[in-house]
């Protein structure tokens, strides 16, 4: 059985019926479409920015991580065969009239919920809720559509209006894992995945649910969004339309925004009593977790906010700065962000600040939107449980002022014991969280 670390004496006031912990994942990217692929691929510094595959010619936005040829039926062949029955009859009736975000994230949650192996063990479906992290997810569905009755308005889909509300990411895989808990969506564009998470570690607190599915909603990258992006100079489109691959480069001189991409991760969070009586696996405990905001309509970072943020969730978790070990950055190339999170970082660590690895995920993958955080929260838990941190590529020129350990080019062994992950999204929406090891 598991033996989870006594991390502060905050925890040791929650009996395990309070404590939530990770017992299942489940990631479908551009580097890969199983955690396994998905975490060989970034420990050897893969990128999964590409042109994209079928887009506007007109558009500025030439490149990024392009889902849209994804196969479901394809994908539960390969990974699934060994899923019940019933899980993958569900999946080939619901998902034919989904959106790209419902097929993405039900795959994901798929596989989190077998990794848990509630496959064979069940749990009490009232108590087994669903947090979808994200908002406006099923862009490009909306926008096909749109464009169909723009031409015929009998001819949109005849599922339209169930199937373009974010709601029905939710409940498809709600309706094939049989989660009859309280179930909802959080939507904080970036920052998505971990109000989702903060949502979840709050019901396993209060005791509503044992176990709660929180998904990190894939965003559908529509061609009006990728033309509204470069109109505010928000994303990577100037320098790098012939090598793609490098036009992420988070804490890197010639950074100049973000790369947009596609992606869902999920996570089965359990209580710890619910997890040691089933006798599975526990990756790691989800030890806090905080929201700010910046009471501004603002895309500009606001070094207050991400402070409050980072403090707020090392409160929550009743960990000392100094013990961090490890940081997931936003980090998504973008010249402020990258600059603002640096500076809120030195300013909550101090010294300790230049001790701590601090990779960019997205420098490989690029910013998966609204499924951002709960994909590097998988890749933290990860890195975590193989004692690896991996690289932040595309650092070749460093900025002179941002200076601290960005782990550049090469993965490095590294043992993680308390593990930070920040996300910042649009609107002023600040959220971290902090993980802790397993002995």
């Amino acid at each position: 059985m598991n033996k989870i670390n006594q991390p502060s004496a905050n925890n040791l006031l929650r009996n395990d019926q309070h404590r939530a912990v990770i017992t299942g994942m489940g990631i479908v990217t551009t580097l890969g479409e199983t955690c396994n692929e998905y975490f060989d691929a970034i420990i050897a510094g893969c990128s999964g920015i590409s042109l994209w595959k079928d887009k506007d010619t007109r558009l500025y936005s030439k490149f990024g991580g392009d889902m849209s040829d994804f196969d479901f039926k394809s994908h539960i062949e390969r990974v699934g065969k060994d899923y019940p029955l019933d899980w993958t009859k569900g999946a080939r009736k619901l998902l034919r009239s989904a959106s790209l975000s419902g097929r993405l994230v039900t795959v994901a949650a798929m596989q989190a919920c077998y990794d848990a192996k509630l496959h064979y063990v069940k749990l009490n479906p009232e108590r087994f809720g669903h947090v979808l992290g994200g908002n406006n997810l099923g862009n490009s569905y909306a926008f096909d559509n749109t464009l169909e009755f723009e031409k015929e308005p009998d001819f949109i889909a005849p599922l339209y209006g169930a199937v373009a509300a974010d709601t029905d990411v939710l409940a498809i895989s709600s309706e094939i894992l049989n989660l009859k808990g309280p179930s909802f969506t959080v939507g904080g564009f970036c920052a998505s995945g971990n109000l989702a998470l903060l949502s979840g570690l709050d019901l396993v607190r209060s005791g509503r649910d044992d176990a709660i599915l929180v998904s990190g909603g894939a965003m559908e990258l529509s061609p009006v969004w990728l033309q509204g992006w470069p109109l505010f100079d928000a994303i990577s489109f100037r320098s790098f339309n012939d090598e793609p691959t490098r036009a992420s480069r988070p804490f890197d001189k010639r950074r100049e925004g973000f790369v947009p991409s596609e992606g869902a991760g999920v996570i089965v969070l359990e209580s710890l009593a619910s997890a040691q009586a089933r006798g599975v696996e526990i990756y790691a405990e989800l030890l806090g977790a905080s929201s700010t905001s910046n009471a501004s309509r603002l895309t500009k970072p606001d070094l207050d906010g991400q402070v409050r943020a980072i403090s707020g969730a090392l409160q929550d978790a009743q960990i000392e700065p100094d013990r961090v070990d490890y940081i997931n950055a936003h980090a998504t190339s973008t010249p402020l962000g990258d600059a603002s999170e640096v500076a809120a970082i030195k300013q909550v660590f101090g010294a300790h600040s230049y001790q701590i690895p601090v990779n960019s995920t997205k420098s490989m993958l690029g910013h998966c939107m609204t499924a951002s955080s709960m994909v590097e929260m998988i890749t933290a838990t990860l890195q975590m449980k193989h004692s690896l941190v991996h690289p932040t590529i595309n650092l070749e020129e460093p900025d002179p002022e941002l200076d601290l350990d960005f782990v550049p080019h090469q993965t490095r062994e590294h043992k993680i014991n308390v593990a930070l992950s920040n996300s910042f999204g649009f609107g002023g929406l600040n959220s971290s969280i902090v993980l802790g090891a397993i002995n």
